[in-house]
């Protein structure tokens, strides 16, 4: 099986086009038991934890069945993290997708202009023809796991399903075949139907927001804390499946309105559009609180909390900012701060 790896924090990497050039489109996830040995060469102490982490393993080598890489542009510390990656990891195929910060008709058409280069290099790379019809396919093959993935999230509200287990749900989709993905997401919406709440503990209903969370043990530590994860909007969550491609129009328009359409990310501009999208999940979901996880250096998150903040105050919505490293030995040093969180909601 080749593949095409993609690298980004606003789930914008065009998963379509890859399906239909003949590769699996696969995230790159974090591995927090891993130390920055090699990545400490080529960046700052200051850097996103998180973003040297997927930087240390691509030096130290990724999957050989992963072609190459395409990176999208998010934060200033991963579009200029992009120039290291040229330099310092051993792939035949990187390509930066310029992925505007507005939404606009001249954004539209600076996207669409970027997405046809994208297809350009990839067909010169591999030798290769992508065709329309090719990504239709491919996008009814996506909106079929994106309104499957909606479908089963919804399982965590009534308390069937643990935020845990759904996050594990999401990375494999985002990690595997989708053939496959939509066979294991079928099964696993016939198990579902069949089980009862889990009533044994009155868990508290949570909202998670913040960086690129990947690791499943942290909604696990969460958990055995008390807390249950019933809506969130991460990249590995609900952002990567809460609307669909249209399917009847040109499939490269489709693809470029609907990442342009998306909920906002802490990447993007304004504010308040974003906060309007958490504030209705709040709502919706009747939540007791808010978790908002900022990975250490990661700037747009520190940007955003002190307007998150006082906006949940408002609301009357408890609300905890956590600023973390990428590892797992944190979890256990942020136990308090979690247990009093329990408590005060």
């Amino acid at each position: 099986m080749t593949k095409i790896g993609y690298f980004d924090a606003d789930v914008v990497s065009p998963e379509e086009i890859f399906m239909a050039a003949g590769f699996t489109p696969i995230r790159l996830l974090g591995d927090p038991t891993i130390e920055h040995d090699k990545v400490n060469e080529h960046v700052p102490p200051t850097h996103c934890v998180w973003a040297k982490n997927v930087l240390e393993q691509a030096i130290r080598g990724l999957n050989p069945e992963i072609k190459g890489v395409v990176t999208s542009h998010g934060c200033d510390c991963t579009n200029r993290e992009f120039d290291i990656w040229v330099e310092a990891v051993d792939l035949d195929f990187l390509f930066y997708l310029n992925v505007p910060l507005k939404r606009d008709k001249a954004a539209l058409n600076f996207f669409l202009n970027d997405l046809k280069e994208l297809i350009s290099q990839i067909e010169d790379k591999f030798k290769i023809k992508i065709q329309s019809e090719k990504i239709k396919e491919a996008i009814k093959i996506t909106n079929q796991i994106r309104k499957s993935l909606k479908e089963i999230s919804e399982y965590r509200n009534s308390m069937i399903l643990k935020g845990s287990e759904f996050h594990e749900l999401v990375k494999l989709s985002q990690t595997n075949d989708k053939n496959y993905v939509l066979e294991i997401l079928k099964n696993k919406m016939v198990e579902l139907k069949k089980k009862a709440p889990f009533t044994e503990n009155k868990m508290k209903r949570i909202l998670l927001t913040g960086s690129v969370i990947d690791d499943t043990e942290f909604l696990k530590f969460l958990e055995d804390k008390g807390f249950q994860v019933v809506a969130d909007d991460l990249c590995i969550g609900s952002r990567y499946f809460w609307n669909t491609i249209e399917e009847d129009k040109d499939p490269l328009i489709a693809i470029a309105e609907y990442h342009l359409s998306k909920p906002l990310y802490s990447t993007k501009m304004p504010s308040y559009d974003r906060f309007e999208f958490l504030k209705e999940l709040a709502e919706k979901y009747e939540v007791d609180g808010i978790i908002n996880i900022a990975m250490k250096f990661c700037e747009p998150m520190l940007y955003d909390h002190p307007y998150l903040n006082k906006k949940f105050r408002e609301l009357g919505i408890p609300y905890i900012f956590i600023e973390m490293l990428y590892n797992r030995e944190q979890y256990k040093q942020l136990s308090t701060r979690f247990e009093a969180f329990a408590e005060i909601i």
